[in-house]
């Protein structure tokens, strides 16, 4: 892609100036393109640039109001949301090319192909040309086009008329060609329309982030400032909150009341800070700074503050609150850090199984991240609206469990609170409770719990009224059930239950690919977490802790990459620093003399790939083909979900 420099007319009028991009689609427009611009009386609210889009151009670095383009590169960026005129290809230029392919030699079959918007219609075409067979070609997606032009020859046509692209594609195939131009009028109706829109864009979105920014009313304090970071509004919260601060605040720099807030890097290189401490006058606040931003260039920034004290006490409300509610699940599966292909397909079914309604085993030791799993398939699912419940079955006495598990009435047993307790079950409904170590629970409970799944109801403690619950069960374990059912510590029928879906997660040491990458992640987690140094390790210590099993898994690499960041007090941790933190690694029951490489899975072992298909069907037969709620459910605009029907044939 060639760009040829901006040539800047105006800029003293800033708010009409617009940054206009026009992609020439062949290089013999470009003097068309310019003369136009110079001869409209308006020439002066145009600030411009000429892109060369002559072949594959890949829509890269578009940093104007709006764009012009034509054929195939109008279609891809209004398909991506791209603000873009069409330089519209009339029937007039269509007749012009045709013509000046008779002049060049006598023809039978004439073909028309190109861009589904550039190629004009074939039956008012055969009006004006009788004697000539014209056959249209129309293209959706430019990798269509040499296909579409092998065809048009294997159907003996004598000649080809489109764009630029399929020009020089049929000199490929030596069949003759002429390129469809575009006239000065189309150049000027498309500059025409293009100011139109982008002043009309423009106006919209100055007022409309002047109302979403500027609040007086508001328990948090608002500032916004011009594109040179001086203030121009601060509201009421201001003046109450910072007291003691010099006001007038309207004229005077941010950079005066926050001297540690990088307010340039906000304005000029859209970059936020997002819930930081810092402090006005010894004041401590917690602010978020984000740009104005517009198409042309930021407009300025906002910050909002607020007190710290004041936060703390509105979270101690909502921790109140959330226990009075229920309980939410914050992980995802885009949160699950690895390049590993057993996490590949560990994952993959793990998504597939958050699809289904049934029951959930999850195997792993410990520290391998079972509740990480349980808390993504829950937000993957369909029942990602409700409660997730999460109990560690080994952390509680079994009466406590009990109770805790299917709640009790008042007076159910001594101590037993005032109007009793709505049990773990219950707080799940209509959502997920996830039983961690499942294995540990006592045969009394086991009974129990049996009753529920086949059921689905339970009974409080105390009491004999039936409560109908619809939850599922996610349990895991670090113990082979299948063993413990073969030993009579656990129920078998239980086992068929729980155990509906199986998943396996491996060791941390059957990750080796997913090593280095962790440890990096939990090393920058921590430097930006506490400011330590540490930043890096060199090989010899990334070699060392590769070859370490890891036997407390996830839970003990993010312990170790603490308490390295903060014994290391240098950038690049060596072996050194790696035997202070962790021991354990001379013993020579623990190292490993040679990494072990990861072993590919066979085809009996191979999980199935992510099917996108796949998907999108279950889940329109999910909601008997209703759009909405599919792409609500897949997480995607109804456009996107439109869209990849269409590529999937849908």
């Amino acid at each position: 892609m060639a760009i040829l420099p901006f040539n800047i007319i105006k800029t003293e009028v800033f708010i009409f100036m617009i940054r206009l991009v026009f992609f020439a689609p062949y290089p013999e427009i470009l003097p068309t393109i310019r003369q136009v611009i110079s001869e409209r009386p308006d020439h002066d609210d145009f600030e411009y640039e000429i892109v060369q889009d002559f072949f594959n151009n890949p829509l890269d670095n578009i940093n104007a109001d709006i764009a012009i383009a034509r054929g195939f590169t109008a279609h891809t960026m209004q398909r991506k949301g791209i603000a873009c005129a069409e330089l519209k290809v009339t029937g007039y230029d269509v007749i012009a090319a045709i013509q000046k392919c008779l002049r060049q030699s006598p023809l039978k079959k004439l073909a028309l192909v190109g861009a589904f918007n550039m190629v004009y219609s074939p039956e008012n075409v055969h009006l004006i040309f009788p004697d000539i067979e014209i056959t249209t070609y129309p293209i959706v997606e430019e990798t269509q086009l040499e296909t579409m032009i092998q065809k048009a020859i294997k159907e003996g046509h004598d000649a080809i008329v489109g764009g630029h692209t399929t020009v020089l594609l049929a000199e490929k195939y030596h069949i003759p060609a002429v390129m469809i131009e575009s006239g000065r009028e189309s150049v000027n109706n498309a500059i025409a329309e293009a100011k139109m829109a982008a002043e009309i864009s423009f106006r919209e979105k100055e007022r409309s982030n002047e109302i979403a920014n500027i609040m007086n009313y508001s328990f948090q304090g608002i500032i916004s400032t011009d594109r040179e970071g001086y203030i121009t509004f601060a509201n009421s919260y201001c003046h109450t909150v910072l007291k003691d601060v010099k006001t007038p605040f309207i004229g005077h720099a941010l950079q005066e009341y926050f001297p540690d807030l990088a307010v340039n890097d906000v304005i000029h290189k859209g970059k936020k800070f997002l819930s930081e401490l810092h402090y006005c006058q010894s004041i401590p606040l917690m602010i978020n700074c984000v740009p104005i931003e517009s198409e042309y260039d930021n407009a300025g920034c906002v910050l909002t503050f607020q007190n710290t004290a004041q936060i703390q006490a509105e979270e101690s409300q909502i921790r109140k609150k959330m226990h009075r509610s229920g309980f939410t699940a914050k992980y995802h599966f885009s949160q699950i850090i690895h390049s590993s292909q057993i996490m590949d397909s560990v994952i993959s079914d793990a998504i597939n199984f958050s699809y289904s309604d049934s029951n959930i085993l999850i195997y792993g030791e410990t520290g391998t991240g079972k509740e990480l799993f349980a808390q993504s398939i829950h937000n993957s699912s369909t029942r990602r609206n409700n409660p997730f419940v999460a109990i560690n079955c080994s952390a509680l006495p079994e009466n406590l469990l009990e109770s805790e598990l299917f709640g009790y009435v008042e007076g159910a047993f001594t101590g037993a609170a005032k109007g009793g307790k709505m049990g773990f079950f219950e707080m799940a409904h209509k959502g997920t409770i996830f039983l961690d170590e499942i294995g540990d629970i006592s045969p009394k409970l086991q009974s129990r719990l049996l009753r529920v799944l086949q059921e689905k109801e339970i009974i409080r403690l105390g009491n004999d009224t039936v409560i109908p619950i619809d939850v599922r069960v996610i349990s895991a374990t670090n113990k082979n059930l299948k063993e413990a059912v073969a030993s009579g510590e656990f129920r078998q029928d239980l086992l068929y239950r729980l155990d509906v879906l199986e998943l396996n997660l491996p060791p941390l040491r059957k990750r080796g690919a997913d090593i280095s990458l962790l440890l990096n992640h939990y090393i920058e987690f921590e430097h930006e977490r506490t400011g330590c140094r540490l930043k890096y390790l060199n090989d010899r210590a990334l070699r060392l802790l590769e070859n370490y099993p890891w036997p407390g898994n996830i839970r003990e690499m993010r312990n170790f990459c603490e308490r390295l960041c903060i014994l290391c007090q240098k950038d690049t941790a060596d072996t050194d620093d790696i035997y202070r933190a962790l021991p354990d690694i001379d013993s020579p029951t623990l190292l490993q003399t040679e990494k072990q490489p990861e072993k590919s899975p066979t085809v009996s072992e191979e999980f199935p790939a992510y099917d996108e298909k796949a998907e999108i069907l279950k889940a329109l037969a999910l909601f008997r083909n209703n759009r909405s709620r599919t792409a609500e459910y897949l997480n995607m605009h109804p456009s996107t979900l439109w869209r990849k029907m269409k590529k999937y044939g849908i």
